[in-house]
């Protein structure tokens, strides 16, 4: 008898989505099938339950090797796919076969990035900015930050999902009207090193201070990039700088 194993063929390691679209799962089982229920997690799963962890609850057949999944929650989301001859997790498995996972652990890991570009902070368009000192927030990914203890409203970074993050922000600053290169502003922010606020349900980054020198007063399109694997989402707010 043949023992079963997995790979993940669908999404690819690294690979990002917008907004709003469904992911493709596929996996390759292969030797001994008989009997095996399929599971898929992600480490970002928000409707997952202590019974139900996983992200198929309602179908455990082999079919579920192929099938589409919301994959909802902003933020980078480490997949796993388990083929086992129980459908209970609390039962003594005998056959089983397991693909996917973060890095470093994982050997075949399979780490893919939900993209949502949300700014906060200016609120509306065509408010008034001072360039010597601003405000600007935006949405973190889920899982930025934990509540501990729970219930606690004491909200604190989560360690483990800010190690598997592999999504980047940057601002860009620019004229409205003609490129003009000479007052444009493009940067990378150190997510890390951010504040983080919760309001909303949802945990928010603020970057405050000065704006980079060269920008010039009057009005601007600051944009908000949200990137991972190649792909971006992208915000946008109309605002009139100020000295």
């Amino acid at each position: 008898m043949n023992s079963p194993a997995l790979q993940i063929v669908q999404p690819v390691d690294g690979s990002a989505f917008p907004a709003g679209t469904p992911v493709a799962l596929r996996a390759r089982l292969t030797g001994d099938t008989a009997g095996l229920y399929v599971k898929w997690y992600s480490s970002l799963n928000s409707a997952a339950t202590a019974e139900h962890p996983e992200l198929n609850v309602a179908d455990h057949s082999l079919a579920m090797l192929d099938w589409s999944a919301a994959l909802a929650e902003f933020g980078s989301h480490a997949l796993v796919v388990a083929a086992l001859d129980h459908a209970s997790d609390t039962a003594a498995v005998r056959r089983s076969a397991m693909a996917g996972g973060a890095p470093p652990e994982a050997p075949q890991p399979c780490v893919v990035h939900r993209l949502v570009a949300q700014i906060r902070t200016p609120a509306t368009d065509g408010q008034v900015v001072s360039k010597g000192a601003c405000t600007f927030e935006f949405l973190a990914p889920a899982r930025w930050a934990r509540e501990t203890p729970p219930a606690s409203n004491n909200w604190v970074a989560d360690a483990d999902y800010q190690r598997l993050n592999g999504i980047s922000f940057s601002l860009r600053l620019a004229p409205a009207g003609p490129p003009d290169a000479a007052h444009t502003a493009e940067w990378s922010l150190d997510l890390a090193s951010l504040p983080f606020f919760r309001a909303d349900d949802a945990t928010w980054l603020r970057r405050s201070g000065p704006l980079p020198g060269n920008l010039a007063t009057g009005n601007y399109l600051l944009s908000l990039f949200v990137s991972a694997g190649g792909a971006s989402a992208v915000a946008t707010r109309q605002l009139v700088l100020v000295a």
